[in-house]
């Protein structure tokens, strides 16, 4: 496996694991049956920070899915949150 790869790899590992262990809009976290519920996210989350996307972008598109995909209320201060953990990735 090549160093390219495997950096990949991590982050697609670190993203998956913040989306579902700090972000969970869904609160489905626990349950191990749902562990691939924010799936559909990552290449766009992992396309955004490997394209060195603001903080702003990235709060920007988890704000959009947990609104208009996923249609909850949401809470700002916790999503910036979030898009700085990515960030830092």
């Amino acid at each position: 496996m090549d160093v390219a790869h495997n950096k990949d790899a991590i982050l697609l590992y670190g993203i998956h694991k913040v989306l579902l262990n700090e972000w969970d809009p869904l609160g489905i976290g626990r349950n191990p049956s749902m562990r691939d519920e924010y799936e559909d996210y990552l290449p766009k989350i992992f396309k955004m920070i490997r394209d060195h996307s603001s903080e702003s972008e990235i709060f920007e598109y988890l704000w959009w899915v947990e609104h208009k995909v996923m249609e909850q209320k949401g809470n700002k201060q916790h999503t910036l949150r979030i898009a700085s953990l990515l960030k830092k990735l």
